[in-house]
């Protein structure tokens, strides 16, 4: 794409952005994006046939951007403080994603999936677990739907502490849930009594 053309794109998307945190998607006019980027609207027209179709394109954009912040998260603390903080600069976007697609649509745009199962692969190589695909299959769900949940209540407000604050309570859940897995199949397997 020529950088004329690009540059433009990138006005109307930052223009979109703005606009976005004032009033919600379906509120919002060409020829509102066009006069905060001093463009004729027959410039939105040449890259664009509508609101909805810069919207898809910047979904697109926030998608790369997403991977490429994401590609080195070891963790799932890690990938969610990325997430969180991409999502705390760009709120509005996020929100309208959400209003637009919901959870489904956040999703889509988030590669959560591929972060989970990064994190899985890197953890059973450590660890020398051989591979179990079922398994890591319904762990990788449970953890998507967990994640796109806590995002959707952080996004909309909902959970009002910071990105450390959130991970820190998640990871202190996840060992006491973890704890207690531990204690429970040393009681199924009477190994209770043993250990003390």
């Amino acid at each position: 794409m020529p950088e004329q053309e690009n540059r433009t794109r990138q006005e109307l998307n930052a223009a979109l952005r703005a606009l976005l945190r004032k009033r919600p998607l379906d509120q919002l006019r060409v020829r509102e994006l066009t006069e905060l980027c001093g463009l004729r609207r027959q410039s939105f027209y040449y890259h664009f046939k509508d609101v909805y179709d810069l919207f898809a394109w910047s979904l697109r954009q926030e998608r790369a951007l997403l991977r490429a912040r994401l590609a080195d998260c070891l963790t799932w603390r890690q990938a969610l403080l990325e997430l969180l903080d991409r999502a705390g600069e760009e709120r509005a976007f996020y929100r309208a994603v959400l209003d637009q697609s919901g959870q489904a649509g956040l999703g889509e745009m988030a590669p959560i999936e591929e972060v989970l199962e990064a994190v899985q692969v890197y953890y059973r190589d450590r660890c020398g677990v051989p591979p179990d695909q079922a398994a890591e299959e319904r762990e990788r769900r449970c953890g998507r739907m967990l994640l796109l949940s806590l995002m959707e209540n952080w996004i909309r407000g909902g959970t009002v502490m910071p990105p450390e604050e959130l991970a820190d309570a998640l990871e202190r859940a996840a060992a006491r849930s973890a704890a207690g897995a531990v204690w429970q199949t040393l009681l199924e397997r009477g190994e209770w009594n043993q250990t003390l």
